[in-house]
């Protein structure tokens, strides 16, 4: 039988060649003024090259007063849109589509614009948000007068007219994710508490899509396709949109108002994010939502929701949960994925690791591509007029990273690992079902190196005599960061560091105690998860200050009674219940009865008995080779947390440039 993935679909007057479309992301790159700039064409033809049978822009903004209002204010994080508020910018939009057709690929536009987000007024929420949370931001909320709505829904259609014009081949309404879509605050009974012929019932909350659908219809005509993203689910219970109402109301609605094609996502941006899911959340676990809507709805249907894999894709597609699926940053990680999936390679694709490493996501940056702004295959590396011999000791990411493009660029590279394997402290910390997704980069850098035929000596240390007998033009050190046990926990029984703790992750004891906020709670919430007694303590005020944005507001709502929005479709737990935290703690003594803690400085001691304690803190750089190294060759350099204890996204943002250079 032959596979679905590659066969095409038609949406009215569009033919999409394979079933695979690269979802609407924020923050694309756009010019100063919105517009579409060289870079904007390039990000999507690197997409169309890798095969890729659709792809939608990010949100467009239709409307010139939304762009005369903001077009001077920094984006506070959040990328500016791109717009389409008037004709002067279809040209460009134009040069856009016809690039991307060349390949073969169909353009979609998104529309839509901001809701919760306008205004001055406080905001009316009862509960706590991802903003106010994180950054202790409040959220105003400005209730639009009929008229002006009005205006906003001539904006749309007309919008919609010159994406037409401009040779898109679909364009598509943003109603999802909470407050970033003014149409999605309609949808929502949580943002909408309207008291005209807008708010109330389903009907009238559903009333103003309805009529933005139904005047970009008359805007652009019977056979052009028009889309429609929606939040299935904003994961939050009845407060919110749930699936069993987008079911009963939303499709049959919106599919009488005109719409093809139902983009089916999940979540509410500002409440319960998860609609940029972390790693934390297993691969596909939201496709029931799709599944769902398409057995009730009479149009195709998109599914998105962490798909890394195209044989998974193919699965559902198989299995009549979607007519197509969406991939977001699998195609920000590789722009080739379908390309090299169709080759038969799939070895070759550069898997997302979903740490999230930017504020709003990933187009701002990407770990495992780390080529800003993200639009460059990483096999595009120009070959060197000058090869030389680079010596790279040390086999994490970033020695995999600065040997695969070096070699790329037709150096002879050797590469140096003291340990028996490779990846460092990367493949250590996916020992744990939270963190296993780092295990994807270094798969890919492994197979790749040794696909390159770099010679990899592993179980090495190198000494003063293997650099006289290879005699390096550069050598490379990263050779990584090492913790230690310091202080009262040194030399006592059942102590190890977080490092070891994961290479020896199945003789950890019932009882567990980790001093360390940041990445200790991760840790502690996976051990917990596994069936163990598990304590984090640490003297910061606050958990995990050190972790990224997205992952730490999961980590508070799991490890914290804070006031936010939860319900039905949060991230799936496998153990009911969550260790201890003791924030403002410090370390007294390690004694055989327990570890010895205080709260503050006047508070009193306690023990926390143990059999395993873990220390999660003190990485160390591991430089000393560099002082004995340097006078030995002309060129060396050092990379990774050799050089500064920083995250993945760093190290090979450091590896992957000096790999050019050198």
């Amino acid at each position: 039988m032959g596979k679905k993935i590659f066969e095409p679909i038609q949406i009215k007057s569009m033919v999409m060649k394979n079933r695979i479309s690269f979802g609407p992301m924020l923050g694309q790159p756009h010019g100063p003024e919105w517009e579409v700039d060289d870079n904007t064409i390039e990000w999507f033809v690197q997409r169309a090259k890798g095969d890729t049978g659709m792809a939608l822009t990010g949100t467009i903004n239709p409307m010139p007063a939304w762009y005369e209002t903001y077009k001077d204010m920094p984006s506070m994080g959040f990328p500016h849109p791109l717009t389409i508020h008037d004709d002067s910018y279809i040209p460009g939009y134009k040069k856009l589509t016809d690039a991307v057709h060349k390949y073969g690929m169909k353009m979609g536009a998104q529309v839509g614009a901001g809701g919760a987000m306008q205004g001055a007024s406080p905001s009316p929420y009862p509960r706590k948000n991802f903003l106010d949370v994180m950054y202790g931001m409040d959220v105003p909320v400005e209730s639009f007068t009929l008229e002006e709505l009005d205006t906003i829904k001539n904006d749309l259609a007309v919008a919609s007219a010159r994406v037409k014009e401009a040779g898109f081949d679909c364009v598509e309404l943003h109603t999802a994710h909470g407050y970033v879509s003014l149409w999605g605050g309609f949808m929502s009974p949580f943002t909408n508490t309207r008291t005209d012929k807008y708010g109330g019932s389903w009907e009238n909350r559903l009333r103003y899509p309805v009529e933005s659908i139904q005047a970009m219809r008359k805007a652009v005509g019977d056979d052009y396709p028009i889309l429609i993203r929606i939040s299935a689910d904003e994961l939050f219970g009845d407060e919110g949109v749930t699936l069993e109402n987008t079911l009963k109301y939303s499709i049959p609605m919106l599919e009488e108002a005109g719409v093809d094609c139902f983009d089916v996502t999940m979540g509410s941006q500002l409440h319960n994010p998860n609609n940029i899911p972390s790693l934390y959340v297993p691969r596909g676990h939201y496709f029931y939502l799709p599944d769902a809507v398409r057995k009730v709805a009479k149009v195709p249907v998109i599914g998105v929701g962490r798909i890394l894999e195209l044989d998974m894709a193919e699965k559902f597609l198989q299995q009549g949960m979607a007519d197509i699926i969406c991939l977001g940053r699998q195609l920000i990680a590789d722009p080739e994925t379908p390309k090299k999936y169709f080759e038969g390679r799939p070895e070759d694709i550069r898997k997302c690791i979903g740490d999230l490493p930017g504020f709003g996501g990933c187009c701002e940056c990407c770990a495992v591509n780390p080529t800003p702004p993200n639009m460059i295959s990483c096999d595009e590396v120009v070959k060197t007029d000058s090869p030389k011999k680079i010596l790279v000791i040390g086999g994490g990411v970033a020695g995999m990273e600065a040997a695969r493009i070096a070699a790329l660029r037709g150096h002879e590279v050797i590469l140096f690992e003291k340990e028996r394997s490779l990846g460092g402290n990367v493949d250590i910390l996916a020992n744990t079902s939270l963190n296993y997704e780092f295990r994807n980069l270094v798969d890919y850098l492994s197979t790749q190196i040794s696909k390159l035929g770099i010679d990899i000596r592993v179980c090495r240390e190198v000494t003063e005599k293997d650099i006289a007998e290879i005699k390096p033009d550069v050598l490379i050190l990263a050779t990584g960061a090492t913790m230690s046990i310091s202080g009262p926990a040194k030399d006592k029984l059942n102590v190890m560091t977080h490092i070891q703790a994961l290479k020896n992750i199945h003789t950890i004891g019932q009882r567990v105690v980790i001093q360390g906020l940041g990445y200790g709670s991760e840790l502690g919430i996976a051990l917990a998860e596994s069936g163990r007694d598990v304590t984090v303590f640490g003297k910061a005020k606050e958990i995990a200050s050190n972790v990224v944005p997205l992952r730490r507001y999961f980590l508070l709502k799991r490890l914290t009674d804070i006031d936010v929005t939860k319900g039905d479709g949060d991230i799936p737990t496998r153990k009911q219940g969550n260790p201890l935290i003791m924030t403002g703690t410090g370390l007294v003594d390690t004694t055989p009865d327990g570890v010895v803690v205080k709260e503050g400085n006047e508070g009193n001691e306690s023990i926390l008995p143990y059999d395993t304690f873990i220390i999660s803190m003190g990485r160390k750089s591991n430089n000393e080779l560099y002082d004995q190294l340097k006078d030995k060759v002309s060129e060396i350099y050092k990379i990774g947390d050799c050089k500064e204890i920083g995250e993945i996204f760093e190290a090979m943002q450091v590896a992957n440039e000096l790999g050019k250079k050198i």
